[in-house]
């Protein structure tokens, strides 16, 4: 072979290596950091996610503080999903027969949730804090993506019925918030689940993971795509068609809705979208000028609380 046949050779190893290396390599492994518990410390109850953000570590401070607090009143509270895992949650019980569910964000376990407790403590509603599956204690080796959590809620909200609660309200955060639209949107939902309240809600996980992989620095496309496809064969679900905009239109109970006018994740516009788009009579949207994306009560506690408050008001004379 001449010279010139090597050289091409090389050129093209030189750049065919690194386009399997961004298509097909890649994706994989973002993929797998990001959804996957790759071991059992990973989003453990033991410590935040971020160690380096202020707010964070207040935010863990206070869920550290409310379970000191209520110490007495806690139990682990253990379910199993229609898909068969085991979900744990800690419980509260401070004798009320409504009890609201607090659904976590990825990568976060019950323990943060605490934070989100206080409002529902100080009223004397019993508070449940989910480990969603793959977090915590629970079982299972991926995020739910916002779409499989849903079973873990079910499962735990069955649970608390069983054990005499009468009404139960879901709160969640950012993809906590996506996995009780599921929830509520769906036309089997039990009677006793008879409310929701959302922190960050977003349109679909499509959109807002291309947010998160393009605001990290990563490669955006294919790996959006892989996420897509490979989702779609871990539970079913199209992550682009499928999600909170298309539920929304079926969620009938009481809704509160809050979100920050700074949040890059679930942008404004497509918050207000959602809030257009909900079914339910009986919604309120509360703005926050200032706070990032699932930051809101750390920045304004009493407005935070002063909301939940006013659609608890409404459960308790359902």
């Amino acid at each position: 072979m001449e010279w010139w046949g090597y050289l091409l050779i090389v050129i093209g190893a030189l750049l065919v290596v690194p386009y399997i290396g961004m298509t097909l390599v890649m994706p994989r492994i973002v993929f797998k950091i990001i959804l996957g518990r790759t071991k059992p410390e990973k989003w453990s109850r033991e410590e935040p996610s971020d160690h380096k953000d202020a707010e964070m570590l207040a935010m863990w401070d206070q869920s550290l503080a409310f379970r000191k607090t209520y110490a007495s009143q806690e139990q682990e509270l253990v379910a199993k999903t229609e898909d068969g895992l085991t979900i744990h949650s800690l419980y509260y019980d401070f004798g009320s027969d409504t009890a609201v569910i607090l659904i976590p964000g990825r990568p976060e376990s019950c323990v943060y949730s605490l934070f989100y407790a206080y409002p529902y403590a100080e009223k004397g509603i019993n508070v449940c804090a989910i480990d969603t599956r793959a977090h915590g204690l629970s079982e299972g080796k991926w995020s739910g993506c916002g779409y499989a959590e849903q079973f873990d809620i079910l499962a735990t909200a069955s649970k608390l019925h069983e054990m005499g609660i009468k009404k139960i309200i879901l709160h969640g955060v950012c993809i906590g918030s996506s996995s009780l639209s599921f929830v509520l949107a769906r036309e089997d939902l039990p009677s006793y689940i008879v409310a929701g309240v959302t922190d960050g809600l977003y349109v679909n996980f499509y959109e807002t993971m291309h947010r998160r992989i393009r605001k990290n620095g990563g490669v955006v496309y294919p790996t959006i795509f892989f996420f897509r496809h490979w989702i779609k064969q871990l539970y079913g679900t199209d992550i682009k068609k499928e999600g909170p905009l298309a539920n929304v239109e079926k969620i009938h109970v009481p809704m509160l809705m809050m979100a920050s006018k700074e949040d890059i994740f679930s942008l404004p516009e497509k918050t207000q979208l959602l809030f257009d788009h909900l079914a339910s009579k009986e919604k309120e949207m509360v703005w926050f000028d200032h706070g990032r994306h699932s930051h809101l009560r750390i920045v304004d506690h009493s407005r935070y609380d002063e909301a939940v408050a006013r659609i608890l008001a409404k459960v308790v004379s359902l």
